[in-house]
């Protein structure tokens, strides 16, 4: 590809920002959204597309603040063309190289970050193995986030394999079980995990710091004994001795950064509460089920918590520009461009054609307006969705639809989805429970104006809300 050259009509190539092995990654501008992404060539003669290939199937499928999100994939009779965030920061290896070694305190920061992010893809089914932590794989972003990039080497996990077939890591980080004498598993990035902060810790690469010299440059770091513990553990080369899951490793590393709440009773009252932040992806299975409500409704009770909200129409149904109209005659609208439009509390983007595009800063939460689950498009941007939301029909009378056209999707992603209905009589919560049998749905209750919420409606909306997110895993106000 060459600079200044266009890309499906849409991406105009900018500059070339690395080349590897496999691949050619650029940095383009989104001309229609004025954002910038980076894209990832794939050449189809490649003897290594299969792999690369399957990077792409594990990325489609995940959503976490810490990960790359794919917005858009194309190809020609030459590549594949995959759009990608674009990360602006700086790696880990040469932050450390300019600066040198990290203070503990950030030390302890980056590894919850990192046993977060590590935890939600070993909790995938099947569980996603990343096998290639280091510094250099590990960007600081802009916001001072971390940020966990290239997936070339994950792979889905399997019981029935008895060891790798390639040797797959970089040395220094690379658990023994990575060079062929046996399978990596979740313990596998535990080691890498703890190669790579003992480097960041000392300064020093793994491969440099001599056998049995790990202690001992630690402590010249002036790491503590305890968070060397910690570290040494991670590193066992019997697997067996290590830390068997990431809830175990963040339950150590909690003892160590807060010795005193572990022996003592936490005061409830003196923690933070925990809020959500991220992204609700809002659908329906059959259309008329009351999606753009339910958006405003959820947008206008986060408003009132004080939680920034912006709300996102990925459908083709136009209300969006029918709900500006109707606001700007009541003159409510207080900015409007092209394809956005504010109002004292919300944020609107109408008939976008990804979520990837929208700022996310100083917003808290991103609802996106999906309406009915009709395309597979649809279908992947819920499933990037922290939170899955599918509402079910408003009418008994379509509810014999619900079990039908729930079952005509597919997705492996299905098992997260969380159903909500909008009913208030027994008979009808049971009817709707025996037609999804194996996801508990959440009820809540119709309100008479989303944009003037009674405090009865914003404590039930609330309720519903509390409950989707705890079916998520999420935490919530």
């Amino acid at each position: 590809m060459k600079i200044g050259e266009i890309l499906n009509n849409k991406y105009k190539i900018v500059e070339l920002l690395g080349r590897g092995g496999t691949s050619t990654v650029y940095l383009a501008e989104n001309m229609v959204l004025n954002n910038f992404w980076a894209i990832k060539v794939l050449s189809k003669s490649s003897p290594w597309l299969a792999f690369d290939l399957e990077e792409i199937e594990i990325l489609k499928e995940l959503s976490h603040p810490m990960l790359p999100r794919i917005a858009d994939l194309t190809d020609d009779a030459d590549n594949y063309y995959i759009v990608m965030d674009y990360i602006s920061g700086s790696n880990l290896l040469s932050i450390i190289e300019s600066i040198g070694k990290a203070p503990e305190k950030m030390l302890h920061k980056w590894t919850e970050e990192l046993l977060d992010v590590l935890s939600y893809l070993h909790g995938r089914t099947p569980p996603i193995i990343y096998r290639d932590l280091k510094p250099a794989n590990l960007i600081v972003d802009d916001s001072g986030r971390l940020r966990l990039v290239d997936f070339g080497t994950a792979r889905y996990h399997s019981n029935e394999a008895l060891a790798d077939t390639i040797y797959i890591g970089t040395q220094g980080y690379a658990a023994p079980e990575q060079y062929g004498i046996g399978q990596s598993d979740e313990r596998t990035d535990l080691f890498n995990l703890g190669m790579t902060i003992i480097h960041l810790a000392t300064g020093i690469h793994p491969l440099k710091l001599g056998s049995g010299k790990t202690k001992e440059s630690l402590r010249k770091a002036g790491i503590t004994q305890s968070f060397t513990r910690f570290l040494l553990k991670l590193t066992e080369t019997d697997s067996d001795k290590r830390f068997q899951s990431c809830n175990e490793a963040i339950e150590e590393l909690g003892r160590i950064a807060n010795p005193v709440n572990f022996f003592f009773k936490r005061n409830p009252a003196s923690e933070a509460k925990k809020v959500f932040k991220g992204v609700i992806g809002i659908s329906s299975i059959i259309p008329s089920s009351g999606v753009t409500s339910f958006c405003l409704t959820l947008g206008k009770y986060l408003s009132c918590n004080k939680i920034k909200s912006v709300l996102v129409e990925l459908n083709s149904s136009g209300d969006f520009n029918r709900l500006r109209e109707y606001l700007d005659e009541l003159g409510e609208v207080k900015i409007q461009c092209e394809n956005r439009f504010e109002t004292k509390d919300l944020t609107f983007y109408s008939s976008a054609s990804d979520f990837g595009g929208i700022s996310r800063k100083g917003v808290d939460v991103i609802i996106l307006d999906l309406g009915q689950l009709n395309t597979e498009r649809k279908i992947n941007a819920l499933n990037h969705a922290d939170i899955r939301l599918v509402l079910c029909p408003c009418t008994p009378w379509k509810y014999s639809l619900l079990s039908e056209c729930n079952g005509s999707i597919k997705s492996s992603a299905k098992n997260e989805w969380i159903y909500a209905a909008r009913v208030s009589q027994n008979y009808e919560k049971q009817k709707i429970k025996k037609l999804l049998s194996c996801n508990e749905p959440v009820f809540y209750s119709s309100v008479m104006n989303p944009f003037h919420l009674s405090t009865e409606e914003q404590k039930s909306i609330g309720i519903a809300f509390k409950e989707i997110c705890k079916l998520a895993g999420q935490p919530c106000t």
